[in-house]
């Protein structure tokens, strides 16, 4: 049974259509071309092929058919299930995506908003660090420790001065729910890509030959067992093959 087609070949029908393919088959394993003759005896078998082609398919393509046109009907109702759900769940999906944008803006204000507190803590606390060493530095000075105070006055300047802040509490953790990121890229200079793939700057894999344009360049500019065809880092050539053509 496949897609609630029943397969109705016969146990009669199934034998003949293996027994065309296995005597020739068994024939064909005898095959030697050694001169013209033999050739012209072995393109005569090869001919025989699509004879037994034909006689295999004339049991089963009927079935197949059947097969396909169940088949059709399926994907088709299948489709049309997915295009109804779709429309159903539409709306949802443009609410959950309201909903996401406006929690996502709201994060992003909160995340500017927080950074910038923290900027501003650190500057205080700095500030107050400064200040409170240039109040030690006067007093020791007016002690009379002129080395402590001159210490004290670089310390205050200093750059790298450690400070505490507190931080700003974090945001509200949503049930349920959960937020993530996603890196993502665009090729921005194509050329500059290849340029650093082939400095070795850049993995081989960063690129993707493409075949289906190579394909098309390739047989444009061959014929007749002759090909034009030399681009770089390509290696073209022809294999030959056989193919019945229907007349005799």
């Amino acid at each position: 049974m496949t897609e609630g087609v029943t397969i109705e070949v016969t146990p009669i029908e199934q034998a003949e259509a293996q027994s065309a393919g296995v005597a020739v088959r068994e024939v064909a394993l005898a095959v030697r071309v050694t001169d013209e003759q033999s050739k012209v005896s072995a393109n005569e078998l090869f001919l025989r092929c699509r004879e037994a082609r034909k006689r295999i398919a004339a049991v089963y393509d009927p079935h197949i058919e059947r097969a396909k046109d169940a088949k059709k009907k399926a994907d088709e109702a299948r489709a049309a299930l997915v295009k109804e759900k779709e429309k159903a769940e539409s709306p949802i999906v443009e609410a959950e995506g309201i909903i996401k944008r406006e929690i996502l803006r709201y994060d992003a204000e909160e995340d500017a908003r927080r950074e910038q507190e923290l900027r501003e803590a650190d500057m205080r606390s700095r500030k107050e660090a400064e200040e409170a060493a240039l109040l030690r530095a006067m007093d020791a000075e007016r002690a009379g420790d002129v080395a402590e105070a001159d210490a004290l006055i670089q310390e205050a300047v200093a750059p790298h001065i450690p400070v505490f802040s507190p931080r700003p509490p974090p945001p509200v953790k949503l049930s349920g729910t959960a937020t993530y990121e996603t890196w993502k890229f665009e090729i921005a200079d194509l050329r500059a890509l290849v340029v650093a793939v082939a400095g070795g700057r850049v993995p081989l894999a960063a690129l993707c030959a493409n075949e289906k344009s190579i394909g098309q360049a390739v047989r444009a500019m061959s014929r007749d067992g002759k090909s034009q065809f030399n681009w770089p880092g390509i290696r073209v050539w022809a294999e030959k093959g056989m193919k019945p053509t229907g007349r005799r």
